[in-house]
């Protein structure tokens, strides 16, 4: 094949990545003009019939905040949440409505890569993907429940927990509470797929099991220090919350593909 036809099909495949990531962009845009817009109050309808008017970014945004203020891991944690300055509102309106509509355009964003690489797949490579498609997604709103009904909890906890020790009262900015929440979630969420894809790499031979499994335990205390990153409030509780779980089903995701390599030598044999 001449290089210009390889140039002519690298092109191709851009054209159609670009194509395939406006899709994505639209439906991301159109998500976030709704929660923008859209009054939760409709759910509510002596309140709609009223005329109140509050977005559902924000409605949603103020539930999630609701919860993690009545767990009963901060029923004594008392916030006292201000304004940096007049615009904070508007700012906290596009970031709640972002992040929301970023989360919900996520499986379409998936699904765009996928018939993207599909076509240069072999048949089993469909097949083994198929199957993962779901445990991935499976993987990321778990994490996220974890990240949001736990770890952000125990994480605020122990925020609030160390300031009373200098009889400090906690004052902050409900831009910064927001989007503690979400980070924190977000990124348990992408943390928990780990294993997982590793698992998926391995499989399409991507990367050899070899070196994970010689390497796995200073493997294991970088995830600690990934987990300290992504926790806040950087101590040793909240990421040893979060990254023992990540650990431990890595190491079950090892044992996995330790035993599919052995079966796979011995019927060679």
């Amino acid at each position: 094949m001449s290089s210009m036809s390889l140039l002519k099909d690298f092109k191709r495949h851009i054209d159609e990545l670009v194509h395939r990531l406006k899709r994505v962009f639209i439906s991301w845009f159109i998500f976030l003009i709704l929660l923008m817009s859209f009054p939760a109050s409709v759910f509510n309808m002596e309140s709609f019939l009223e005329g109140s008017y509050i977005p559902l970014s924000v409605y949603i945004v103020n539930i999630m905040a609701s919860y993690v203020l009545n767990s009963p891991l901060t029923s004594s944690v008392h916030l006292i949440f201000i304004a940096k300055d007049l615009s904070m509102g508007f700012e906290l309106w596009f970031l709640s409505a972002f992040i929301l509509s970023f989360l919900i355009s996520i499986p379409h964003l998936l699904l765009e890569i996928w018939k993207f690489i599909e076509p240069g797949l072999y048949e089993r490579e469909r097949a083994f993907l198929r199957r993962t498609f779901l445990p991935l997604i499976g993987c990321f709103i778990g994490g996220c429940v974890f990240g949001f009904t736990l770890l952000v909890p125990i994480i605020l906890r122990a925020f609030v927990t160390v300031m009373m020790w200098f009889n400090v009262q906690p004052i902050v900015t409900y831009m910064d509470f927001v989007s503690f929440i979400a980070t924190t979630t977000i990124f348990s969420g992408l943390f928990m797929t780990t294993p997982l894809i590793v698992y998926v790499l391995v499989r399409v031979g991507l990367i050899p099991i070899e070196p994970l499994v010689k390497y796995r335990f200073p493997l294991y205390i970088g995830m600690y220090i990934i987990a300290a990153i992504i926790t806040p409030d950087g101590g040793s509780f909240g990421s040893a919350i979060l990254a023992l779980p990540v650990i431990l089903f890595f190491e079950i995701i090892i044992q996995l593909l330790k035993r599919r390599i052995k079966r796979t030598s011995c019927c060679r044999g």
